[in-house]
């Protein structure tokens, strides 16, 4: 493998594709690693408008306790390609603040019930406590709350392409997944929903984002507001610049952010501060993302073949680690985090329905 003839071919430019890239070029530098797809560099993708969060303890609620390792072990490499990127892309692990309403305290209980028992990296915190981390939220409103440290967030649009930009070759072209496992040593297939007709069990799940400028108000964690019907995500940005997240819509029809979303985001965004009133809203944009039916990411290996799919809603949370467990296939090397993301051949076979004899 450190032969310069040895060809890997990663399809897909997404997040999965170019981290993919990035870790196999740090493994193997002589090797010819290319990085395609047919949209360019950076492809305005779903990883593109992503909220970039990369936080183990808020997913809980969507994600078996057992990846949480994992999660954790991928904010420490994040932090570690920030810190050889002198932190471009908008990096920050100060932690997440999560808060309800006074009337929706019991969705905060219920949250809290799912977290780790004698953890020390959250806690519940009240009206003090909310005032030291965020002193501009309304405590009236927000009298308790739960502080978890150590999440992180970084901004998609500076991070892809800070990582492209290191990816020695890059190619802007259509591949035949088919054709051109007989080509290279390996694939990698990172096509997210580019590979919908080739995996039989892959649906797309729409997400709506909503990107605004805000001068009147200033926020130094990632915050989730929890909510019955809506619930959101704020990730601050530099500048006063914040992205607002929430929605999870069960179709794969890429049409812009519905009129009834935006009214939900932009309502419960007024909620959170009075100021957001006059905010100035900056896009709207709606992706669709890759799902399996448990809305766990995959891994899949069949022969010289390596397909990373489904990565859902989390992306820039669990990339950097499946990257690594491809590193771990192709050098024959253990990974701890193997055996949550590799399938095994049976399950392999079942889920797709391309034939790679």
């Amino acid at each position: 493998m450190t032969k310069k003839s040895t060809k890997i071919s990663v399809v897909g430019g997404g997040i999965m594709g170019i981290m993919s890239a990035y870790m196999l070029q740090r493994q193997y530098p002589d090797a010819n690693i290319i990085l395609y797809d047919e949209n360019g560099f950076p492809n305005d993708n779903a990883s593109f408008i992503a909220g970039g969060m990369i936080s183990p303890y808020s997913e809980l609620d969507h994600m078996p306790e057992n990846y949480l390792g994992a999660g954790l072990s991928s904010v420490k490499i994040w932090q570690e390609i920030s810190n050889s990127y002198n932190n471009c892309f908008e990096f920050t692990n100060n932690g997440s603040l999560i808060i309800a309403h006074n009337s929706d305290h019991y969705i905060l209980e219920r949250f809290r019930s799912i977290l780790p028992n004698n953890d020390d990296q959250w806690q519940s915190i009240g009206r003090q406590a909310i005032t030291r981390l965020e002193p501009q939220l309304n405590i009236s409103k927000f009298c308790k709350g739960l502080h978890i440290k150590g999440e992180a967030h970084l901004n998609p649009k500076k991070a892809m392409p800070a990582l492209l930009n290191n990816i020695k070759n890059k190619k802007v072209k259509h591949i035949d997944i088919k054709e051109e496992k007989h080509m290279s040593d390996w694939i990698i297939d990172c096509r997210g929903m580019g590979a919908k007709s080739d995996i039989a069990n892959l649906r797309g799940v729409k997400g709506e984002t909503l990107i605004v400028y805000n001068p009147e108000f200033n926020l130094t964690h990632l915050l989730r507001l929890m909510h019955p019907r809506y619930p959101l995500y704020i990730v601050p940005r530099d500048n006063n610049i914040f992205l607002i997240g929430a929605t999870i819509i069960e179709t794969e029809e890429n049409s812009n952010t519905s009129l009834r979303s935006s009214m939900e985001l932009m309502s419960a965004l007024y909620s959170i501060h009075p100021s957001f009133s006059d905010a100035q809203i900056i896009e709207t944009r709606a992706g669709i993302r890759p799902s399996y039916p448990d809305n766990m990411p995959q891994i899949h290996v069949s022969k010289n073949m390596i397909i990373c799919n489904g990565l859902f809603r989390h992306g820039f949370l669990f990339s950097p680690i499946m990257a690594n467990c491809v590193v771990s296939i192709i050098t024959r090397q253990p990974y701890e985090f193997n055996h949550l993301f590799i399938k095994d051949n049976k399950e392999n076979a079942n889920n797709l329905k391309r034939k790679c004899a």
